[in-house]
């Protein structure tokens, strides 16, 4: 039997009691102010996430300042922040700490693939996977592209328009919803994919609506996937779905065969395409424009950096499929909207973009000449982004420092919050955009004018986001890549519909829920009707 050494025991307890002295000491979330628990097991969270949360989130804008404590499972402690300096410590100046959840990526890689939402981390290796992935998709979402892609864009809206047009008449009420979705769908296919849904009268649309709905309805049992994924291999995984009471994740299984099946049919016509001469590839939807072609020619180079497997595209072609058709219907739906409770603003517009257009067609360069378009576009992903949070979580101690100082519960200032290891980061994006400090006391009201001269409040504010003053799209090396691409397919649909259609408001209730992204509703079905008549031509 060995000899108890009471110098080493003493030392062991003497290190184990100095740290959990020295954790006590520390700054903690105790002292930061936040709405009270809903109750013990959920916390605020579903308060947070509630298809009828607006309420709840303007509270937490309103009253409690830019870093804001939430109840979360069990008694454990989030975050709700929308402090500038604190945003870009988490998204820019101390991101490879701030990972995306863990679920989360769990959740995107088995959906998607390998791809830029499903590669998340401070090891070394899942941070040069992500830099590597990113400079190569970069160029494919450059200027230079969006030039090239904005004929196809054009087209499509033009179609949308003279089918609009050929289906109504004088004060017809129409599903807008439907309308720009179906149009944000070949936005994706044709200047994302090369390939046409309406062509092939596919059911995407409804698919991937579906899809979010389901992936949101199974936000706590995807709490469990990092641990399966890690016990369990993936045919194991698949076959036990079969036996796990949950339809929505049998539907999320079905429908992400079908989106894999489409992208991987997509891929293949296009590899072979590669092979055949330019005419042939000029010949394809898309005109080999498109985003997915030019990422496969400059993935086919000789050089190792710019190497990507077929999975890896595929993962890719998944995200912008899925993560682009829902967002960009719900703004230009939002826009449309506006416009009728407007109506004075839409004549303006109509104008404008009447008056461009008999100067020469619609092209990239004309689109964004127009103050106007580009301040209701602007005004309209402020007020309404279409996802109003985004979640981090902390894989390390660490510190965030704040704009300006906040009140804590012992009504002392709090000037930077220590955020312990595992907190869950909620970024307010919506929140953000609505900041009254900088936007002022009519932050929350639809004044496009605001960016014709924009106070010095907006101009001196050091906003984290890629889009310019605003967090729409996020901010840092995991903002939205294409952020350019929906905003020009947004002014184009926008400037094409209100040049040629009167858009007036349905007597018809509509009702607007959060999810994935937000969603106009009729009597819970996602609807947007209106009242449009065709602009008589002079």
């Amino acid at each position: 039997m060995f000899p108890i050494r009471i110098d080493i025991v003493v030392a062991v307890v003497v290190v184990l009691v100095c740290r959990v002295l020295y954790k006590r000491s520390r700054p903690s979330l105790r002292n930061l102010r936040g709405p009270p628990a809903e109750n013990f097991i959920f916390g605020n969270l579903r308060q947070l996430m509630s298809d009828d949360g607006y309420n709840f989130h303007a509270h937490l804008a309103q009253n409690y300042g830019g870093v804001v404590k939430l109840h979360s499972l069990l008694g454990a402690k989030d975050l709700y922040v929308f402090d500038h300096t604190a945003m870009e410590s988490v998204l820019i100046k101390e991101e490879p700490i701030f990972n995306m959840p863990d679920a989360l990526l769990a959740a995107n890689h088995l959906i998607f693939g390998p791809c830029l939402v499903s590669t998340s981390g401070e090891s070394m290796l899942v941070c040069i996977q992500h830099r590597r992935a990113r400079k190569i998709l970069n160029p494919v979402f450059s200027l230079t592209q969006l030039k090239a892609i904005a004929p196809i864009i054009c087209e499509i809206a033009q179609q949308t328009s003279d089918a609009l047009a050929a289906n109504i008449g004088p004060g017809s009420e129409i599903d807008m919803l439907k309308v720009v979705g179906s149009a944000a769908l070949e936005y994706i296919g044709q200047g994302g994919l090369g390939h046409s849904f309406a062509a092939h009268k596919s059911d995407a649309l409804r698919d991937m609506k579906e899809l979010l709905l389901a992936a949101k309805r199974l936000i706590v049992p995807i709490q469990a996937l990092p641990f399966l994924m890690k016990v369990l291999p993936a045919g194991l995984r698949r076959s036990l779905i079969d036996y796990v009471p949950l339809p929505d994740l049998h539907l999320v299984r079905d429908l992400v065969d079908a989106l894999d099946n489409t992208s991987r049919s997509i891929l293949s016509r296009k590899k072979q395409a590669l092979k055949e001469k330019d005419s042939v590839l000029a010949e394809q939807v898309g005109q080999g424009k498109d985003i997915t072609t030019v990422l496969m020619k400059s993935v086919a180079s000789d050089q190792a950096e710019n190497r990507m497997s077929d999975e890896e595209i595929l993962g890719q072609m998944n995200v912008l499929l899925f993560a682009g058709i829902d967002t960009t219907g719900t703004a230009m739906s939002r826009c449309l909207q506006e416009l009728t409770l407007h109506p004075d603003i839409q004549d303006k517009l109509r104008s404008e973009v009447t008056s461009a257009i008999r100067h020469g067609g619609l092209d990239y360069e004309t689109l964004n000449s127009l103050p106007l378009l580009e301040a209701v576009c602007r005004e309209t992903l402020r007020m309404y982004p279409p996802a109003i949070t985004s979640s981090r979580q902390a894989l390390a101690d660490t510190v965030l420092p704040l704009s300006k100082p906040i009140v804590g519960i012992d009504n002392k200032e709090i000037t930077e919050v220590f955020v312990p290891a595992g907190t869950l980061i909620h970024i307010g994006i919506k929140a953000a955009n609505q900041d009254r400090s900088v936007w002022g006391p009519d932050a929350t009201e639809w004044k496009p004018e605001r960016w014709l001269s924009l106070p010095e409040t907006v101009i001196n504010a050091k906003v984290p986001g890629v889009y310019p003053k605003l967090m729409t799209f996020i901010g840092g090396p995991r903002g939205c890549i294409g952020f350019k691409f929906a905003e020009m397919a947004m002014k184009t649909t926008i400037a094409v519909l209100v040049k040629n259609f009167v858009f007036s408001s349905s007597e018809t209730e509509i009702v607007w829920k959060l999810g994935v992204a937000e969603a106009p509703t009729v009597d819970g079905k996602h609807t947007l009707p209106m009242i449009v008549t065709p602009v008589a031509i002079d």
